[in-house]
């Protein structure tokens, strides 16, 4: 029936393409109720895209309300019937499709803006079924209800809404549009309703904890904007208490090899050196490019310098990025706090291993005090505290069950958790340009 075009270039636009392509039935321009649904979805998007903030032209608006004033008063000026019917047929698929698409699932797609060592959320995304759904929907004359069911409803995005319709500065929509595109990205593994979790907001530099009931939040330490900190869903499943800190290859090339051979270098950081075979050798011994091999294993002993802290909490991801404490608390005091390799340091430590245990006897969380050479808060702990001296281990691990999700995220504007105040933070990874740069056929 028709062809595609170079405009054709969304995702959204392939279902489409291949709808017609199969010769199947026309959508709109029959007669009776489908034609009276071409009215309701056009005014329908006409409304909805300017509540959006987005641009009419990126859904044929203009181009859908000259053939539709044509069709209604069958005055075609020299151009034929059948030809605006067909463009009407064309345009009002496509537009239906590009807003459903994108309302529901984003109207850009993450992995073709972030490299894979950036962004590892799991996404939504649209399928068979989806389009399926789609033009059934139109079959049954429930274009509308469809469009409806596609977008977002909860708080945050209500709330973004309303600062978009109350800002008419273009730095301020563009942030706004930016963080509305990014709820769109909706999360396969996002925690359930009232499900105990936390969120990290890289931009914010901030941790919140939530429960049914409750929230706390922390600050936390994050990523350098040349080592940003990977933005993922994931499951807490293990705390370590007094982890040793294997030293990932990227950092030994940079930061570690070319001190190979310095005995004193690898004594002041308390790190030492395992061959292959994970055998311990002399700093002495091992040359840099050996260092550099990734045949060495380099690590840091545990306690109170230890890089990591004296806890980490672990959850599995490909980067290696973890939660945990740090030897380096005057950090916290500072306001820009992207200092580390990716990881996330956390400002509390201990109040997240309470948070994850929250069932726990008062006994054991003492016993992962004193390991922490923090000071008990029980009479048992108090007591042990006294009979015994020096560093104490009482607990290496202790496993999280159920598994609490963490989400760790980029938003520029959202609303603080516990005050509900729509708040903005500065743009210190740049990621806002990219995703209006892969915005900018659907902006004003």
């Amino acid at each position: 029936m028709m062809t595609s075009h170079n405009t054709d270039t969304t995702r959204a636009d392939k279902p489409v393409i291949s709808y017609y392509q199969a010769n199947n039935e026309w959508l709109w321009m029959l007669e009776g109720s489908q034609t009276a649904q071409a009215d309701s979805v056009a005014t329908f998007l006409r409304g909805q895209v300017a509540q959006q903030g987005l641009s009419t032209k990126a859904f044929f608006l203009d181009d859908i309300d000259r053939d539709m004033e044509c069709f209604r008063t069958m005055k075609f000026d020299g151009v034929n019937m059948p030809e605006v019917m067909a463009r009407l047929e064309w345009n009002l698929s496509k537009a239906y499709m590009r807003f459903a698409t994108g309302e529901r699932y984003g109207f850009t797609e993450p992995k073709r803006i972030f490299s894979k060592g950036v962004f590892a959320i799991p996404v939504e995304s649209p399928d068979s079924a989806f389009w399926a759904d789609a033009f059934g929907a139109l079959k049954e004359g429930k274009g509308c209800d469809f469009l409806k069911s596609c977008m977002l409803t909860d708080s945050v995005y209500t709330k973004m809404l309303t600062a978009l319709s109350n800002d008419s500065t273009p730095e301020g929509r563009k942030r706004i549009l930016c963080n509305m595109e990014r709820l769109r990205w909706r999360d396969e593994k996002a925690p359930k309703d009232g499900e105990r979790h936390i969120w990290v907001n890289i931009a914010s530099q901030h941790l919140w904890a939530f429960t049914p009931d409750s929230i706390f939040s922390m600050k936390i330490c994050c990523g350098k904007p040349s080592t940003k900190t990977p933005l993922l869903t994931s499951a807490i499943h293990l705390i370590q208490v007094n982890p040793e800190w294997n030293i990932p290859i990227s950092i030994i090339r940079g930061e570690v090899s070319h001190r190979a051979g310095d005995s004193a270098y690898f004594a002041r950081h308390n790190y030492y050196i395992t061959n292959s075979k994970g055998q311990k050798v002399s700093a002495s011994s091992v040359t840099s490019a050996q260092l550099a091999s990734g045949n060495y294993r380099v690590a840091q002993r545990s306690g109170a310098g230890n890089s990591l802290g004296r806890i980490i909490f672990r959850f599995a991801n490909p980067f290696a990025v973890y939660l945990h404490d740090t030897s380096s608390k005057g950090v916290f005091n500072k306001e820009l706090r992207m200092v580390s390799h990716g990881c996330v340091r956390v400002q509390r430590p201990f109040d997240v291993a309470k948070f994850l245990l929250p069932d726990t006897d008062p006994w054991t969380l003492d016993k992962i005090r004193l390991s922490m050479d923090l000071k008990p808060e029980t009479d048992q702990g108090r007591t042990y505290r006294k009979q015994h001296t020096g560093s104490l281990r009482l607990i290496n691990s202790k496993e999280v069950e159920p598994k609490v999700p963490v989400q760790i995220n980029y938003f520029t504007l959202y609303p603080n958790p516990e005050t509900g105040k729509m708040t903005t933070y500065q743009d210190r990874y740049g990621f806002d340009p990219m995703i209006l740069k892969a915005m900018k056929a659907y902006l004003p």
